[in-house]
């Protein structure tokens, strides 16, 4: 019972996630790997995710804070963002990926700028999201765990022999 519960909660937050629009449908793997399969799978992925997108936001804070700003290399750093959100199905940040490409296409430091601020807030408030059902997934795991074996411990049953 508690399982399906923590379960049924976790699974309305990621749907939420998809009505908002945060992921798209190409993160669809994230409602099946959140099961109680796979849930380990899922929270690394998470992560992955995570920790891969904000090296690369680190890279391009140092490259726009340089005197002589390399916009190219700008637009190279933001794609690999754009590629990673893209198969992950963070939207809003792929979104706003294509609108740090666009600015750096402009050749103008204030708007490559606050298309890099406006990328980091899309890209904090989707890992803050994420965060919360990655949170949640070691919860839902200790819970079956927990359920399965109490289930099955108490429905032992010794063999007759004769």
């Amino acid at each position: 019972m508690a399982l399906s519960i923590v379960k049924g909660l976790l699974e309305h937050y990621i749907q939420s996630l998809f009505d908002e629009g945060i992921l798209s449908d190409q993160n669809s793997h994230i409602q099946t790997l959140t099961m109680v399969e796979e849930p380990y799978y899922a929270e690394q992925f998470i992560n992955t995710y995570c920790t891969s997108v904000e090296a690369i936001l680190l890279q391009l804070t140092s490259c726009i804070e340089l005197r002589d700003v390399d916009f190219s290399q700008l637009v190279v750093l933001a794609r690999q963002i754009e590629e990673k959100s893209s198969r992950f199905g963070a939207e809003h940040v792929r979104r706003a990926c294509a609108d740090l490409i666009r600015a750096c296409d402009q050749m103008h430091k204030g708007g490559v700028s606050r298309a890099l601020a406006w990328l980091k807030n899309e890209y904090t408030l989707t890992k803050n999201k994420l965060q919360s059902v990655a949170q949640v997934l070691p919860n839902l795991i200790v819970i079956f765990w927990t359920l399965h074996y109490t289930l099955y411990s108490s429905s032992c049953v010794v063999p007759l022999t004769f």
